[in-house]
Order: structure tokens, then C-alpha cells, then sequence
């Protein structure tokens, strides 16, 4: 039994031709699809990045005004210590009340929200200096948040009067407790600026016009001598 094969209507050589028409199309059009996924990826790996970096620019310039604070904060403490260990003898004439330090909240909504495509797309290297940075960020707002209740306990306390043998204790126990969380943030200042330096990100405050007033005023009033 023979088998005939049906004849192209215009000949195997304008079929193949045909046929080869065909396969270039459809690599042409896969090619540009990946052109245009690829252009997309990219896309998103910048957006997401620029995100980041803006996020860890508001991190950086909020450290770094807790570090401006520095000396203020050691001025204060001194100043509370020697009222605390006068009061045994005499109450202390303050120019105005203590008043807690403000300091610039952190954000990681950014990074909390990039898991998706854009996150998993950057660079290895780049992502776990990201992940590094931000680590960092969370371990300091950790103590951040400790020194924030430790000034407002202080805070609470009248100095104007005579303070309770067991108010004396805890302003003392208070006070020490913040001279070592100053010694801990010391040391964030050189990791912070080591991880952010390979991702060239660099402080950029974004701080509102009335919320800057604010931390004006309160900056001047924590900075000012009580005595």
C-alpha cells in the first residue's frame, strides 16, 4: 500500500518559506514580550528602590537628629543628677519644667510592603545591604522607644518640690538607665553609616512645616539649662 503526501498548493519551496514567515513571527513577538517583561521588571526594580531609598533617607535624617540632641541630653541628665542629690538639702529653683525630648519616628512601611517582584528582582548584594540597613533601623527604634518612656517617667516627676524618697530612687535608677541607652546609640552612628554608604543613600529630612516648629520649640526647651 503506498501512502501519497498532499502537495503544498504552490510548492515545498513557498510552503517552507511560508512556514519560516511563520516561526520568525512568532520569535518576534516572544522576543518583544520578554523586551517588554524585561522593560517592566525594570521598571519596578527602580520604583521599588527609589521607594527604599527615600524611606531609609527619612531614617538616616531622623538618627541623625537624635544625635544632634547628644549633648543636650547629657547636659539634662547632669543637670537632674545634681538636682536629685540637692534635694536632700534644698529644692532646686528651675527656669522652666523638664520636658521630654521629640524625636523623628522611623518608617519601614516601604519594606514591609516590597515583597513582591520589585523586592525579589533587586540585585542580591543590593537587597541584603537593604535588609542589613533596615535591621539596624528596627534595633535602634527598639531603643529609641525605651529612651522615649525613660525621659517621659522623668518628665513626670516635680522637681519644683521636694521628690519622695522613692521618687529620688527612680529618678536616679531613670537617670542611669538613659546614660547607658546614650552609650548604645553611640555605637548605631558608624553601622548606619557603613550600610548606607554602599547603596549611596544619604539623609534627606521631610519633616512638615508646623511638625519642624514643633520640634523647634521642643528642641530649644530640652537644650535650654534648667538651673
Amino acid at each position: 500500500m503506498h501512502f501519497h503526501l498532499p502537495k503544498p498548493l504552490h510548492g515545498w519551496r513557498e510552503f517552507a518559506g511560508e512556514v519560516g514567515i511563520i516561526v520568525i513571527g512568532v520569535l518576534i513577538a516572544l522576543g518583544a514580550e520578554q523586551a517588554i517583561e524585561a522593560i517592566h521588571q525594570r521598571s519596578e526594580v527602580e520604583q521599588t528602590r527609589a521607594a527604599l531609598d527615600a524611606e531609609l533617607a527619612h531614617n538616616l535624617a531622623a538618627f541623625d537628629y537624635r544625635l544632634s540632641l547628644e549633648p543636650c541630653s547629657q547636659s539634662r541628665l547632669n543637670e537632674l543628677q545634681s538636682i536629685v542629690d540637692r534635694q536632700r538639702y534644698a529644692v532646686a529653683a528651675l527656669r522652666h519644667d523638664p520636658v521630654s525630648p521629640l524625636t523623628i519616628n522611623l518608617e519601614f512601611a516601604m519594606w514591609d510592603a516590597a515583597t513582591g517582584e520589585g523586592r525579589s528582582l533587586i540585585p542580591l548584594q543590593a537587597k541584603l545591604q537593604y535588609a542589613k540597613l533596615y535591621d539596624i533601623f528596627r534595633h535602634y527604634e527598639n531603643l529609641r522607644n525605651h529612651e522615649s518612656d525613660a525621659w517621659a517617667q522623668l518628665a513626670d516627676l516635680d522637681f519644683h518640690s521636694q521628690l519622695s524618697a522613692e521618687d529620688a530612687k527612680q529618678a536616679k535608677v531613670t537617670i542611669k538607665r538613659l546614660r547607658r541607652i546614650d552609650q548604645l546609640i553611640r555605637p548605631f552612628a558608624s553601622f548606619i553609616e557603613g550600610s548606607a554608604a554602599p547603596l549611596r543613600i544619604r539623609p534627606e529630612p521631610d519633616i512638615n512645616a508646623p511638625a519642624e516648629a514643633v520640634m523647634r520649640k521642643n528642641r530649644a526647651g530640652f537644650c535650654s539649662p534648667l538651673i
